[in-house]
C-alpha cells in the first residue's frame, strides 16, 4: 500500500521509539520513589540494548543495536556477546522453550536459535520493514509485528514466513475516514493460548484475534490516543497493556474493555513481564512492581543517570533490566533493599 504522509509520521514516530527510546514528554515525573538499589552493569560503552527474553529461570538473551546480542545463563550475574550476523538494530526477542527463541530487527532481520541462544541463524522474512515484536507460541508457531501495520506468522518455524494483509480501513475505521489511509506501527504481539492473541501500536491501538490469527477485530483505538509498546495476559481474560506518557491499561474480559490504571508518572513505558504475583514495568527512567498480581502497583527508585529500560524478564525473585548504552540491571523484587552483586565482562 502506498505510504501516506500519515504513514510516513508514523514512521518518524517508529524512529523515536527504537532509535532513541528516550524521548521525553513535557510532564516531569511526579511519582514517590521508594530506596532501592540496583545491580548495574554495562555491556557495551555506545550502544543501545532493546529487548531481552529467555524462559523462566533459564538462560535470558538481551538484543539491540548493532546486532548486539548477549546471553547470560547465570541470571544476569555474567554476559557473553554472541555472534549475530547481521549489524541491523535488534528490536525485540521471544523464546518458545529453553531451546528455542526468535529475535526481529530493523531491515526485515528475523534470527532464530535452537540450542538457548548459544548461535543464532538468519531466516528470510519476505520484507524489509522494521520488526518490532515477535511472540513464539512454540517452536513452530511464531507472530511477528511491525511497521506500517506488518504482520507476520509461521507455522513452520521460519522456514516459510507469511505476510498478512489487514483490512485497516475496518480496523481503523473512524481514523481513516478522518484522515485517508493508514498503516500503523504495530509495536508488540502477544498470544495467551494458540487461538488468542493480541497486538498492539500506534493510536493506542489493541487488536484480538480469536483463531490463531486468521482475523483480527479493533478492540480500542482513537486518533488522540498515545502508542502502546507493550502487552501481556496472565490467562485468556486478564491482562495489561503498557505505552506512552505513563500509559497502563487493565482488561479482565480478554480485552472487550479496557481501563486505564492511574500512575503517578508521565514518562513513556517500554516493557512489562509478569509471572504469578509478580510483574515488572520498565520505561523512560522509571520501574514500577507489583506483588498482587497487576492489582497494584508501587513505583521504585531510578538509576542516578536516570536512564531508560527498554526490556524486562523476571527471574525467581529478581528481574533483569537492559536498556540504554547498554546497561543491564538485577532488580531485587523480594527485598527492596538488596540486590546481588556480580562479575563485570
Amino acid at each position: 500500500m502506498e505510504k501516506t504522509p500519515h504513514t510516513w509520521a508514523g514512521a518518524a514516530l517508529l524512529a523515536t521509539f527504537v532509535a532513541l527510546l528516550g524521548w521525553y514528554f513535557l510532564a516531569s515525573y511526579m511519582g514517590h520513589r521508594e530506596s532501592l538499589r540496583f545491580q548495574e552493569k554495562t555491556l557495551t560503552v555506545h550502544d543501545d540494548l532493546l529487548a531481552i527474553d529467555g524462559r523462566h529461570n533459564g538462560n535470558k538473551t538481551a538484543v539491540g543495536k548493532f546486532g548486539l546480542i548477549f546471553l547470560t545463563q547465570d541470571g544476569g550475574k555474567t554476559w557473553q556477546r554472541r555472534p549475530s550476523g547481521t549489524d541491523k538494530t535488534l528490536s525485540a526477542v521471544s523464546f518458545a522453550d529453553h531451546e528455542h527463541g526468535f529475535i526481529v530487527g530493523s531491515g526485515g532481520t528475523i534470527l532464530a536459535t535452537s540450542d538457548g541462544g548459544a548461535s543464532w541463524r538468519p531466516q528470510f522474512s519476505g520484507t524489509k520493514d522494521q520488526l518490532l515484536g515477535v511472540y513464539a507460541a512454540s517452536p513452530t508457531q511464531v507472530y511477528v509485528a511491525g511497521a506500517f501495520g506488518t504482520m507476520l506468522s509461521t507455522a513452520d518455524g521460519g522456514q516459510s514466513w507469511t505476510k498478512h494483509a489487514l483490512p485497516w480501513d475496518k480496523l481503523l475505521e473512524r481514523i481513516v475516514k478522518e484522515s485517508g489511509e493508514i498503516e500503523p506501527n504495530l509495536n508488540a504481539v502477544y498470544f495467551s493460548s494458540p487461538e488468542n492473541g493480541w497486538v498492539v501500536g500506534e493510536f493506542g491501538l489493541v487488536l484480538h484475534t480469536k483463531d490463531g490469527g486468521k482475523s483480527w477485530v479493533s478492540q480500542r483505538y482513537g486518533s488522540d490516543l498515545p502508542q502502546l509498546y507493550a502487552i501481556q495476559f496472565r490467562d485468556a481474560r486478564t491482562g495489561w497493556a503498557i505505552g506512552q506518557a505513563g500509559s497502563l491499561l487493565q482488561t479482565r474480559d480478554g480485552g472487550q474493555h479496557w481501563s486505564s490504571v492511574g500512575l503517578e508518572t508521565k514518562r513513556d513505558f517500554y516493557a512489562l513481564s509478569l509471572s504469578g504475583e509478580r510483574g515488572v514495568i520498565v520505561g523512560d527512567g522509571v520501574v514500577f512492581v507489583s506483588h498482587d498480581g497487576g492489582a497494584s502497583w508501587k513505583s521504585m527508585g531510578s538509576n542516578q543517570e536516570d536512564r531508560w529500560l527498554s526490556g524486562v524478564a523476571l527471574k525467581s525473585s529478581e528481574a533483569i533490566a537492559v536498556g540504554q548504552t547498554g546497561m543491564t540491571r538485577l532488580i531485587a523484587l523480594d527485598n527492596a533493599a538488596s540486590a546481588r552483586t556480580g562479575k563485570t565482562p
